[in-house]
């Protein structure tokens, strides 16, 4: 079986520039300038695209004008970078994280009822998984309610 191929981590700004890639296709930069979401000036942008260029996660053509493409799915990208966060702002576990996440966004009701079932559906995951903690914590959110 081959080897999953690990994406270079991207920071928030990459990740930007990515979804404008993602959603638009092919730009140049003066396009992907205009489309960023952002007060990211335009040398920035092309800094940023170029370390994107040297992580492998964007192409950019030969041809003038260049075109800089996304050569790697949003999935991919974003699991890096979660990954990350997991590593150190829950020192390797989902809870920290998901904890901070429901303190900041707390969820509705329909999604705790998802939340849920996303723990159950997890009892057939990799054994690990801190599911009574998870169950702590969503149950904590309903009788907050």
């Amino acid at each position: 079986m081959a080897k999953k191929k690990s994406v270079a981590r991207l920071s928030v700004g990459e990740i930007r520039l990515m979804a404008v890639l993602w959603k638009s296709g092919p730009l140049k930069l003066a396009e992907v300038f205009r489309d960023q979401p952002g007060t990211v000036g335009y040398t920035t942008i092309q800094t940023q695209l170029n370390r994107l260029v040297e992580k492998r996660v964007v192409t950019k053509s030969k041809a003038r004008p260049t075109l800089y493409r996304a050569v790697v799915d949003p999935k991919s990208a974003i699991d890096a970078t979660l990954q990350l966060l997991v590593d150190t702002v829950g020192n390797g576990s989902i809870v920290p994280l998901i904890e901070q996440l429901m303190d900041r966004n707390p969820p509705t009701k329909s999604e705790l009822r998802l939340l849920k079932k996303l723990i159950e559906k997890s009892d057939s995951a990799k054994p690990g998984l801190p599911k009574r903690a998870l169950k702590r914590i969503t149950q904590k959110r309903a009788t907050k309610k």
